[in-house]
C-alpha cells in the first residue's frame, strides 16, 4: 500500500507539472484541458500524500498470537480430584475466619524482595490457598499429590516451590488424594487457628 501511495504521488505531481508545458498555448479548450491536467495532478498527490501521513501514525501491528497457535476454554479450572478437595475445605472452613483460593500462583502471594533477576520461579501454581477472609492475608497453600508429584521434574518443582515457601514465611501442607475431609480437617488444625 505504501509503495503504490508513493507512485500515486509522484504521478500526481508530474501530472501538475505537465500542464504546466501547455501554458503557452493559447487556445482555450488547452487551457481548460491543461487545468484539468493541474487540478487532477494536485489531488492525486494530496489524496496520496494524506493516506501516507493516515498510516504512519497507526501503530504497527504486533504480531501477539504465534503462526498455528490455538487456544481453547477448559472445560474446569480444576481437576476432577482437586474440585472434591475444594469442595471438602470449603466445607470444613464452613463459617470460619478462613477463605479458599484455589490455583493460586506463587506470584499473588509472595514478594521476591532481593535476589536479583527474574521473578519467573513466582509464576508456578499451589492447588488452593487458604487465606483470611477479612484482610485476604495468605496463611498456608494447599498441594494435592497426585500420580504427576511422583516424576523426577515434578519432584524438583516440588521441591523449589516448598523452598521459596519456606524463606517466605508461608507454610505448604501436602494432602494425598486418599485424604478425606476427616482428614484435611485434622491436617488443617495444626496450621490454622480455630
Amino acid at each position: 500500500m505504501k509503495r503504490t501511495c508513493v507512485i500515486l504521488l509522484v504521478t500526481g505531481a508530474v501530472f501538475a507539472a505537465l500542464s504546466f508545458l501547455l501554458a503557452g498555448v493559447d487556445q482555450p479548450t488547452v487551457q481548460n484541458l491543461r487545468w484539468a491536467i493541474f487540478v487532477f495532478g494536485i489531488v492525486l498527490a494530496v489524496l496520496s500524500a494524506s493516506v501516507l501521513i493516515i498510516s504512519a501514525r497507526r501503530a504497527p501491528k504486533v504480531k501477539l498470537i504465534p503462526d498455528g497457535a490455538d487456544y481453547r476454554k477448559k472445560r474446569s479450572m480444576m481437576s476432577a480430584p482437586e474440585v472434591k478437595v475444594y469442595r471438602d475445605l470449603c466445607g470444613i472452613l464452613a463459617e470460619t475466619k478462613y477463605a479458599v483460593f484455589p490455583q493460586t500462583a506463587l506470584v499473588s502471594v509472595i514478594d521476591k524482595v532481593s535476589g536479583g533477576g527474574f521473578r519467573n520461579e513466582l509464576f508456578r501454581v499451589a492447588d488452593f490457598c487458604i487465606a483470611d477472609a477479612r484482610t485476604f492475608e495468605p496463611l498456608l497453600l494447599i498441594e494435592l499429590n497426585d500420580a504427576s508429584h511422583k516424576r523426577e521434574e515434578r519432584k524438583l518443582r516440588d521441591d523449589k516451590v516448598n523452598a521459596i515457601c519456606e524463606l517466605a514465611g508461608l507454610p505448604v501442607l501436602t494432602i494425598a488424594l486418599t485424604d478425606g475431609a476427616w482428614r484435611i480437617r485434622s491436617l488443617l488444625k495444626k496450621y490454622l487457628k480455630s
